[in-house]
């Protein structure tokens, strides 16, 4: 029997995202310039914004640090104009300030670092950094959290302090020789025995701030040498002379210890620290300024502060602060660890949360790597509490957005993006965050915002390049990460886009990001994870237009990076995430060798692609998106073994895979034709070998989903015409010739219509 099919027409055709469409209008120039003039360079006025007030989270008392640095630096850089945006062929210059010493190690702060004592300055706050407010009262939020409770008590056997004093040894008394019949004189009773017991020292190694109360302290040690009252509830206590230290500095509110300082009376080696605060079984972290300067080691379970020494000697310590556990120390521990170390990272954040449960940089935190699992449900959740909480920001707002985006809401996404990126009080790094975001929501919108997308990715590129030598280490590598993005993107919407010169152009972009990623990886401690994005970038732009484009060389680089990147880590979490990626990415290079016709290369990636995917979605919630890629990766294999080997068993195990994610209700109304002429397609092979009932099903799906879509524009009525044709020559096999002549009656009425009594099948 022979049955019509589209399956030669439609191999190379559903693409996974909605940009894709057959351009009609005439091809326009990619300098976007109608007079075609060169590029000049402008010099764009910065807008002055101010940074919004956020409320404070309510501390305890302590003793904090500040680092006397150098005057920030301030350097040009070349500034591109929203008229008249750069183009590929211009040179890219990129202005890096090296860090001192070795690549990525950031250079180490130039002076000691100054802590507020009690005889130096007289301010309001003595324990606080400079320009800080005063002391607030630590107030408990509306239905707190249970809080981690983390015994920062010393060990049961504390070490003595060097003044204590051993027991005294009572000798036994000897008695004389004496004859049996000679009488002793009686022993005198005296009140109090002659020798008494010493107890132990109290010892700095047993004071925890946040247990030990002021009265214990006291009682042990007197009097303080000095002290000053800072307001009612709070004061400063010094010691002298206690033990291995010459001076102890006590941070007291209401009668409770919150904080010490502590200068040891000659430095101290990091293994002695270490052993008596009992801390060689935490993992500590460097703390660093807002520049990346090293100002010394955090230990956050005991909330042990080591200060570079005033030396800058790291072996020697010369001082100490200790505070009670805090979110702060366990969010410094986090973004301290290897951006690859996705479960140390997420359990960092979550004792950060359990401190301050309102905290809402650690909730955007953990939103971050949720997302990267996959779990967007859970990213979607954590977002909403970030922009809730203490501390929220724009920043928080605009990821929460893109979460919008992936559960299916791109309308409401588009409007809230645009918002942010107008938005004149938002810094200028996360305005061009915001307008990176806005074009690659605008591309997803369909091939008529392609202009629009191109607009706003170059604005994001103007806005992000006067700040990549900014002092601030995190606005410096956002704006760096948003060129690498928006020149990515912008390679993107060329290759959907309707512009001359594509191949050309579209190289020209990926190569100017190329340059920012080389920089990032050399300069601001960037993973291979880049090079990774950029692959598959690469490779989802060539798909996009035909090309004499060999995916070769960046397969055999794909797989390089993955394994180079498995290696650096046995975080189970972070692999899960490298395998998703990496099977996103030879995705890419089949879709190109399918449409280069070199079918048996196609199907061997296609093989390594599922692979990877099968390990990457344990514990995944499929997406949209996901559902798309997956559907069409699985679709083009199968067609490669139905019409190119002619193989309908090899194919309906393609297709079985297939089914799930192209009849996904969560595709709702997406490409709804394309995904209608695959399922026709894949019913041919079914019904071929055997599986009638299949075939007839997948058909019927098939022509349920175009006429939806022909519900919304007539034009597509023709594709109506080839499922039609087909249920007539399957209900006529089985038998049934009335439904037989009812479809062929029903494709003889569109042919009519259209007239056109010939469709190609």
């Amino acid at each position: 029997m022979r049955i019509s099919s589209i399956q030669k027409l439609i191999c190379s055709g559903i693409f996974i995202l909605t940009v894709c469409g057959w351009a009609v209008a005439e091809p326009i120039r990619l300098t976007l310039d109608e007079s075609d003039q060169p590029v000049v360079e402008a010099n764009v006025t910065q807008v002055q914004h101010t940074e919004p007030v956020w409320p404070v989270v309510a501390r305890p008392f302590s003793l904090s640090l500040t680092a006397d640095g150098e005057p920030l630096e301030s350097s040009s850089v070349r500034q591109a104009s929203a008229q008249e945006p750069p183009t590929p062929n211009q040179d890219t210059s990129v202005s890096v300030r090296a860090p001192e010493g070795a690549q990525v190690a950031q250079p180490m702060a130039n002076g000691p670092l100054r802590v507020y004592q009690v005889r130096e300055e007289k301010i309001d706050n003595p324990a606080a950094a400079r320009g800080t407010s005063r002391f607030t009262e630590t107030t408990s939020p509306l239905n707190p959290a249970a809080k981690v409770q983390i015994d920062a008590s010393p060990t049961t056997e504390a070490p003595l302090s060097r003044f204590s004093q051993a027991p005294a040894v009572v000798k036994p008394v000897e008695t004389p020789n004496l004859p049996a019949n000679t009488m002793l004189p009686p022993v005198e009773s005296l009140d109090t025995p002659k020798t008494e017991v010493e107890t132990e020292t109290f010892s700095v190694w047993q004071i925890a701030p946040g247990k030990t109360p002021l009265a214990e302290l006291e009682t042990h040690w007197g009097k303080p040498a000095q002290s000053r009252r800072i307001d009612q509830d709070k004061h400063v206590q010094l010691y002298e002379q206690q033990a291995d230290f010459a001076k102890v500095e006590i941070a007291v509110e209401k009668d409770q210890i919150v904080s010490l300082f502590l200068i040891p009376a000659k430095p101290m080696t990091l293994e002695t620290v270490e052993q008596k605060f009992d801390l060689t079984k935490i993992v500590p972290a460097v703390v660093r300024d807002s520049s990346g300067r090293h100002l010394g080691r955090i230990y956050p379970e005991r909330g042990v502060l080591i200060p570079q020494s005033a030396e800058g000697n790291p072996s020697e310590i010369d001082r100490i602060i200790v505070q009670a556990p805090s979110a702060e120390s366990f969010m410094i521990r986090a973004s301290s660890r290897s951006p690859l170390e996705f479960r140390d990272r997420l359990n960092d954040y979550q004792l950060a949360i359990a401190q301050e449960p309102y905290s809402a940089e650690a909730w955007y935190q953990t939103s971050l790597i949720l997302h990267r699992l996959g779990r967007d449900q859970e990213a979607f959740e954590a977002a909403r509490k970030a922009t809730s909480g203490v501390g929220s920001s724009a920043q928080h707002r605009l990821h929460r957005t893109l979460l919008t985006v992936v559960q299916g809401n791109l309308a409401s996404g588009i409007q809230n993006t645009q918002q942010i990126a107008e938005d004149v009080t938002v810094p200028e790094h996360v305005r061009a965050q915001a307008h990176c975001q806005w074009g690659d929501l605008l591309q997803m919108a369909g091939p008529q915002k392609n202009r629009e997308a191109v607009q706003h990715h170059v604005k994001a590129i103007e806005m992000a390049s006067p700040l990549v030598n900014d002092t601030n280490q995190e606005v410096r590598r956002t704006a760096k990460q948003v060129l690498v993005d928006a020149h990515m993107a912008l390679a993107i919407d060329i290759a959907t886009g309707d512009w001359e010169k594509k191949e050309q152009t579209v190289t020209q972009w990926l190569q100017r990001s190329k340059v920012y990623i080389d920089d990032m990886v050399s300069n601001e401690e960037a993973t291979g994870e880049l090079r990774m994005a950029w692959l598959t970038k690469s490779l989802m732009a060539h798909s996009f237009y035909n090309a004499p484009f060999d995916p070769g060389d960046s397969i055999d680089q794909i797989v390089g990076q993955y394994r180079e990147l498995l290696s650096k880590t046995d975080d189970p979490f972070f692999h899960r995430a490298l395998e998703w990626e990496t099977g996103l990415a030879l995705s890419q290079a089949v879709f190109i060798e399918h449409s280069r016709e070199k079918h048996d290369s196609a199907l061997k990636l296609a093989e390594q692609a599922r692979a990877f995917l099968r390990g990457g979605v344990a514990g995944r919630e499929v997406g949209i998106a996901d559902h798309l890629l997956l559907g069409n990766l699985y679709f083009r294999a199968g067609a490669i073994c139905a019409v190119q080997k002619q193989d309908h068993s090899a194919a309906v195990q393609w297709y079985e895979l297939a089914t799930a994610h192209l009849t996904s209700q969560s595709l709702q109304n997406i490409m709804l034709d394309r995904r209608g002429e695959s399922l026709v397609s894949m019913g041919v092979s079914f019904w071929a070998t055997g599986n009638r009932e299949q075939g007839i099903s997948l058909t019927e799906q098939g022509k349920s989903l175009i006429e939806a879509a022909s519900a919304q524009n007539t034009a597509l009525q023709a594709k109506l015409i080839v499922p039609l044709d087909n249920l007539a020559e399957m209900h006529r096999e089985l038998g049934n010739a009335q439904k037989s002549a009812q479809y062929t009656a029903s494709a003889a009425k569109i042919r009519q219509a259209l007239g056109d009594s010939q469709v190609s099948r």
